[in-house]
């Protein structure tokens, strides 16, 4: 199939799900997002220290820690003091958004099923007693192990496992759990380029893959636990149906609410082409592309 074949039908699904969407995705990107590493530095100091050398940033009012600076910084922001020292990470405010929202306290043990390159971990480590990272590809493996050692994280565990069976080695170990699973990634396609590596094939791989993997996250959660599934891609089929996947599979799973702080967090679908989903789908959360925000899938699961 021709790469304007599949471009047409990635637009034509995304249209399907939201016009509002595709209107977002056709829009140029504006703003990037980043956070201070806490475990080098504080935010002040650190917020100063941009500011000294000419940067402006902007404080995400709706995050404990997320900035934005306009999109031009991007290549002039790695040759600055605070990202040389590592004092500040260089994210998404949907991970950062996402990462938060798993309300990790001081005394919890966080898995982190498929951490690589690393940054919501680093955002566990600076809250959690102790954090196990995972992560399958041996070079995303030693890029993250040495992402941890940069930015300091002395309390990070990490494993070159498959996360597809670390239940088995794991059950019920953990207070808190994250996947931001391995998905199409359709939130990164880059338009200009067109279609280079998607389709649906691709969107069907991944969903069974992630089914497997939420069920290991589940089932290496402790009872009273909480988790994030979550996904950067926009395909019903990677993500609301994995969660209705999930709350059919375990009587014991429930959805949590999630805060829609602004008109670009939308609730989750119930209904996607010939399938229906369970009602409490909807309170998983779409986050549309908008300044330093990537578009992004996510879903608060608590193990009764």
């Amino acid at each position: 199939m021709k790469n304007k074949e599949l471009l047409d039908i990635f637009l034509e699904r995304v249209k399907k799900i939201d016009s509002i969407l595709l209107e977002e995705i056709l829009k140029p990107k504006s703003e990037f997002g980043f956070r201070v590493n806490l475990l080098r530095g504080d935010i002040k100091s650190t917020i100063d220290l941009l500011k000294k050398e000419g940067f402006n940033p902007k404080r995400v009012e709706f995050l404990e820690n997320g900035y934005t600076l306009p999109i031009e910084d991007r290549k002039k922001i790695i040759k600055s003091t605070p990202y040389t020292q590592n004092l500040i990470y260089i994210q998404s405010l949907s991970s950062i958004y996402a990462a938060e929202a798993l309300d990790v306290r001081s005394s919890d043990w966080v898995l982190d099923l498929a951490a690589a390159p690393g940054g919501k971990s680093l955002i566990f480590s600076e809250k959690a007693k102790k954090v196990s990272a995972v992560e399958p590809d041996k070079k995303r493996f030693f890029r993250m192990k040495r992402n941890f050692k940069e930015h300091m994280a002395k309390n990070i565990q990490t494993y070159n496992k498959d996360g597809r069976f670390i239940y088995k080695s794991c059950p019920a170990w953990f207070d808190k759990v994250f996947l931001d699973a391995p998905c199409s990634s359709e939130a990164h396609i880059d338009l200009k380029e067109g279609i280079t590596w998607w389709n649906l094939k691709r969107v069907k791989r991944f969903s069974k893959l992630q089914k497997e993997l939420i069920i290991s996250a589940f089932e290496s959660l402790k009872s009273g636990g909480e988790m994030i599934y979550a996904t950067c891609t926009y395909s019903p089929e990677e993500n609301e149906e994995v969660v209705d996947f999930l709350l059919k599979k375990y009587e014991n799973a429930t959805l949590e609410e999630l805060s829609k702080p602004n008109r670009f967090f939308k609730d989750g679908l119930l209904e996607w082409e010939d399938k229906s989903f369970d009602h409490r789908v909807s309170k998983s959360l779409r986050i549309y592309p908008n300044g330093g925000f990537d578009g992004f899938f996510m879903a608060k699961i608590k193990k009764l």
